[in-house]
């Protein structure tokens, strides 16, 4: 199964809302939408709906770090898992 990563597309099943992602951490299930208000969602309550991963900007890690810590930001390459 192809891990959820920043910059794809995901639908969240609980709201039906569908969003790009802007930083995963898969040690604790948790994913940051893009978007305001700053959320954090299970990572199991979303689905993929297209993969189009690409390293975060500088602008996207700042913010990650400013308001949710470095967990979120991506260290390396999509695995499979």
């Amino acid at each position: 199964m192809i891990k959820i990563m920043p910059n794809d597309i995901v639908k969240h099943v609980p709201t039906g809302e569908t969003w790009v992602v802007c930083g995963v951490c898969h040690d604790t299930d948790e994913l940051v939408p893009c978007g305001y208000p700053p959320v954090i969602a299970k990572i199991s309550d979303c689905e993929l709906i297209e993969s189009q991963h690409e390293r975060q900007t500088q602008k996207e890690r700042d913010y990650l770090t400013a308001n949710f810590g470095p967990r979120f930001i991506d260290v390396g390459d999509r695995a499979n898992k």
